[in-house]
């Protein structure tokens, strides 16, 4: 990839492509992409793979072709220049491999970094321009941004339901509405979560596995909100080769001996105060999700979850997959009507299905 030496847009949008590839394997990390570029020319380019991992900037830099003394280093984050963490800062080596000039979209709101970058680089004498493409980087990084101001995780909340907003016919029933495109997309969603939450009667009614199955990607932590602790323990998600990714959050009034046979299958029980129906109370839950380093959470169903979060307000996106078929009677999901305070992100099809995206303003 060429281009003249003021094109920083080019080369800032390579760096966003390449921090996307990180998706799903960084967390709690950012998505970080780096490019150096010496007159015109690209020389190396990186990005962060895996948390623990070498970080975009010195993937890029120790990987470049040629010398980088005098080049220009792309990066869709503020380098970071503090040793609190597994990797050593980028800052040091920016400066040692003799760049001039760093170009990024956002700053790193770590408090350990937030603008601090800069400053170590303007002192060493690197000219640095941001803010290019900020609003790009900041969608690419939301679920890194919220998690480091909120210290609790983002929340998408997904529905599959029809036109006419029901989500089964009955409470106690299984029903497939949407096709398979939309069902690829779910599993695509859960590839780049760091969980998957659903609620005991989904569990008792679907017993579904919430793994990534037809697409690329690592399966997310399942969390089972529990409170009267009734999950069989036949459950797929207790029965599964991973089930350490499993788990159950109930009251602390559960019944002991059945922890220990959950615990004694490997998932991980988390027990809470809970209210006079064993309902659990969401602010600590997500608390607690944000001290286990748990940057984003897919809430899947059912019916008294998704009521739980929405009236919570404990939401960042709704996503709405609408078939096209009507139920007349049946389960309520949400209706659109009652999402007019939100912003419409996005409406579009997913083969026979509707997908319809709002986001919560800031």
């Amino acid at each position: 990839m060429t281009a003249d030496d003021g094109n920083d847009e080019v080369f800032l949008k390579r760096s966003l492509e390449l921090a996307a590839k990180g998706t799903g394997n960084v967390s709690p990390n950012p998505l970080v992409g780096a490019v150096v570029v010496k007159n015109g020319k690209v020389i190396g380019e990186g990005y962060h793979k895996k948390y623990g991992e070498a970080h975009a900037e010195f993937d890029a830099l120790i990987n470049s072709t040629e010398d980088a003394e005098g080049a220009t280093l792309y990066c869709n984050l503020e380098p970071c220049c503090h040793t609190k963490k597994q990797t050593p800062p980028c800052v040091p080596l920016i400066k040692s491999k003799g760049i001039s000039k760093v170009v990024f979209s956002n700053l790193d709101p770590n408090p350990d970094v937030n603008g601090e970058g800069i400053k170590q680089l303007q002192d060493n004498g690197i000219e640095v321009l941001t803010d290019l493409l900020k609003e790009e980087g900041k969608e690419l990084n939301k679920f890194y941004f919220n998690y480091v101001k909120k210290k609790i995780p983002y929340i998408i909340i997904k529905v599959a339901q029809s036109i006419d907003g029901k989500i089964s016919k009955s409470k106690n029933e299984q029903i497939w509405l949407t096709g398979e495109e939309s069902n690829r997309f779910v599993h695509q969603l859960r590839a780049v979560h760091d969980a998957v939450m659903v609620g005991a009667n989904t569990i008792a009614i679907d017993n579904p596995q919430l793994t990534v199955r037809n697409v690329a990607g690592r399966n997310p932590k399942r969390i089972i909100l529990d409170g009267k602790l009734n999950i069989n323990l036949n459950a797929n998600v207790l029965i599964s080769e991973d089930v350490e990714n499993t788990w159950i959050l109930t009251s602390k009034n559960s019944d002991k001996e059945k922890i220990n046979k959950i615990t004694g299958k490997g998932a991980r029980v988390f027990q809470f105060k809970t209210d006079a129906d064993e309902r659990l109370n969401l602010k600590d839950v997500l608390q607690k999700l944000g001290e286990e380093k748990i940057t984003s959470l897919f809430v899947e169903g059912g019916a008294d979850v998704f009521a739980q979060f929405i009236d919570g307000k404990y939401f960042d996106e709704i996503i709405i997959l609408q078939a096209p078929i009507t139920l007349g009677e049946g389960v309520n999901g949400i209706p659109t009507s009652s999402l007019n305070h939100l912003k419409k992100n996005s409406s579009e099809k997913i083969g026979k299905d509707l997908k319809l995206v709002f986001k919560k303003g800031e």
